[in-house]
């Protein structure tokens, strides 16, 4: 597992897991990001919605040739398409 840049990374469709958060009840919610927001990110976590915040969030991202990256979510920071 890499630790990951943030820097043109597309959020939406991606299977994320939350490794860290300052909210225990965050810790384990795992699904595809379905929305993504400034400061958020909307995932389907078994056919439930949940909003996590970026900024309390370390993340654990697959990416599309199946390697797996951790980012911290404060990277994510920002709009999407300023983002990419």
């Amino acid at each position: 597992m890499a630790e990951g840049k943030a820097k043109g990374l597309w959020m939406i469709g991606r299977h994320v897991e939350v490794l860290e958060s300052s909210d225990p009840g965050l810790v384990g919610v795992s699904g595809v990001v379905v929305d993504e927001t400034k400061n958020m990110l909307v995932i389907d976590h078994g056919g439930k919605i949940k909003k996590v915040p970026k900024q309390i969030c370390i993340l654990l991202v697959s990416l599309q040739n199946g390697e797996k990256v951790k980012i911290n979510g404060k990277k994510l920071i920002g709009r999407p398409e300023d983002r990419v």
